[in-house]
């Protein structure tokens, strides 16, 4: 808290008017924002069986970002830019074009290109340039429309399943029923809903990938690597996790499998009923400790 204080004390103390133009501007997008923020972002962020239960995050790690870039910021000087204008209404343009249009992810598509058109009009192009990837961040809080969603999920749910059966197979006469269901030989059967595709941790690892950049210097071919390794490793974690749930269905009946799925839930003094992972822990910790060797083995540093 001390050193936080004391890189508190070298920043430049700021105008009161500009503060106040900051905060307005801040102030005009979010109301306009508000029926997207009130019925489209935080309902979807806030459900705990949905997919975007992270992006409460990606908001504070933008500000992150930016805070680990005020020495770069601190040596430009604002030189307010008309490039904000055309910027500016682009973004209105597509902001309308959601609201009549009834889609609130097309809204949403201009949300962080309000931001950018503001630090353009405020403090100019060389700034704007520092701010860039944390404002393009806040795409990634952004809630997908189901058509989109739907086109990613069910190809890897179904990937998901091919490593299930493939490791499952040498071990148990299984019948793959469908692209998503495989019926154990004691007819147990292991359904591989949207929910089981794995999509869910990827996109929050790729979340935290995107971020893991402004800690590191690496050549931009290498950071290409770790995404592009992601999916793969998410949906073998994934399809490794369906197969230990189809096990335990196999070997100790559909409770034993639900509790494999779904974690146990274990009552504690004070904090209550709590849920304890179990294979659902897989799915981050093998992609994770993936990454990090990934990363380690491409020249990353601590």
């Amino acid at each position: 808290m001390d050193q936080f204080l004391l890189e508190l004390k070298k920043l430049p103390r700021p105008q009161p008017i500009l503060v106040g133009v900051v905060i307005a501007f801040l102030g005009m997008v979010l109301y306009a924002y508000r029926e997207v923020i009130e019925w489209y972002w935080l309902p979807r962020w806030g459900d705990s069986n949905g997919y975007y239960s992270y992006a409460y995050l990606v908001p504070p790690l933008a500000l992150v970002m930016i805070w680990m870039r005020r020495e770069r910021l601190l040596q430009l000087k604002a030189q307010p830019s008309w490039l904000g204008v055309p910027l500016f209404l682009i973004a209105l343009g597509i902001h309308l074009l959601g609201h009549w249009g009834y889609s609130s992810w097309v809204s949403s598509m201009a949300f962080p290109l309000f931001l950018i058109a503001g630090s353009l009009l405020l403090w100019g192009t060389k700034i704007t340039r520092v701010l860039l990837y944390p404002l393009l961040f806040l795409y990634l809080m952004m809630p997908m429309p189901s058509v989109v969603f739907d086109e990613i999920t069910n190809p890897i749910q179904v990937w998901s399943t091919d490593v299930a059966e493939a490791i499952l197979r040498p071990f148990y006469n299984i019948l793959r029923e469908n692209q998503a269901t495989i019926i154990m030989p004691s007819g147990y059967p292991l359904l591989v809903g949207v929910e089981c595709s794995g999509f869910k941790v990827t996109i929050a690892l790729l979340t935290f990938l995107l971020f893991f950049y402004t800690l590191v210097e690496m050549p931009l071919w290498k950071k290409l690597i770790l995404p592009a390794a992601l999916v793969p490793i998410a949906i073998i974690s994934n399809g490794l996790r369906i197969a230990l749930i189809g096990v335990m269905g196999q070997e100790y009946g559909s409770e034993a499998a639900k509790i494999a799925h779904e974690g146990y839930e274990l009552t504690l003094p004070l904090l209550g009923t709590v849920t304890i992972p179990t294979t659902g822990a897989l799915e981050i910790l093998i992609p994770f400790v993936a990454l990090f060797l990934i990363a380690r083995w491409l020249g990353w540093k601590r």
